[in-house]
């Protein structure tokens, strides 16, 4: 793990100056043995007047599953200088405890974020986005994701058969719309004007009434195809599935739309 050893000598290096005892572990199993094995206190939050600006790497750790970061605010920044934590920036643990024995415990774990929107997000598109020593966490744009919504490759056969919803989504987005309405052979349920609406079946059921009893369904994937009457170009947009009609998944794309629909909006488009 040569990044974990980075991150490990980067957290040394930032604490070296700080005098006091720490250890630093790169496995949760570790962490929890310590919390098994020592004495641990809770400290208070102490002064949160320095702590107000969060670091890059701060706002991503928040983003992690309970589990692993423990605690929701990183409370034992307030005891450690601002030198100390500006160094600290890049390799901020995951957590920490603290015991009677060793000190500080962090967990040590290699992070990828990118940026959306002025924003830090847990994502790695091509491996794990958080990595331990003993376990590795995929995400994709924020979400926890399993590993085969990011390292198998995406067809319409594999997202229509899969039944995770958010794993579903993710392989609908690295397949691109086009590609996936290609192969996955969606049908024409309906047509108004120049809009299509096409959908298709997957694995997982839902509920709804249905010749006045209660029946478990397919989900259903639904886009429906318009035309840009300017340039021309095709484009899908991804609309509820339940919506039975092509005006009435037209409209849905335009909530709270009150002008006369029919005479105005449609003689523009």
């Amino acid at each position: 793990m040569q990044l974990i050893s980075k991150s490990r000598k980067g957290v040394r290096e930032a604490l070296a100056q700080e005098g006091w005892h720490f250890v630093l572990v790169t496995s949760s199993q570790e962490l929890s043995e310590h919390a098994t094995n020592c004495r641990t206190l809770n400290l208070p939050a102490g002064s949160e007047s320095d702590n107000r600006v969060r670091s890059i790497r701060e706002e991503t750790l928040r983003q992690l599953p309970w589990e692993f970061r423990r605690n929701s605010l990183p409370r034992w920044l307030s005891y450690i200088s601002k030198d100390a934590r500006r160094r600290l920036q890049h390799y901020l643990p995951v957590t920490a405890e603290f015991c009677l024995t060793h000190g500080f415990i962090f967990l040590l774990a290699d992070v990828w974020a990118e940026r959306d929107r002025g924003r830090w997000r847990v994502h790695r598109p091509d491996g794990p986005a958080v990595l331990f020593q003993d376990q590795e966490l995929y995400f994709w744009r924020g979400w926890r994701v399993s590993r085969r919504a990011v390292m198998n490759k995406p067809t319409a056969e594999r997202i229509l058969a899969e039944p995770n919803q958010t794993d579903r989504e993710v392989m609908l987005q690295r397949i691109g719309v086009e590609n996936f309405i290609q192969e996955a052979g969606l049908k024409h349920t309906d047509t108004f004007r120049d809009s299509t609406l096409l959908k298709v079946d997957t694995v997982e059921k839902t509920g709804g009434w249905q010749d006045g009893k209660w029946q478990e369904v397919p989900l259903s994937i639904a886009f429906l195809r318009v035309i840009c009457p300017s340039t021309q170009k095709t484009y899908f947009l991804r609309v509820n599935p339940a919506v039975e009609t092509a005006k009435v998944a037209l409209e849905s794309t335009l909530p709270g739309y009150t002008r006369d629909w029919t005479r105005d909006l449609v003689a523009e488009t």
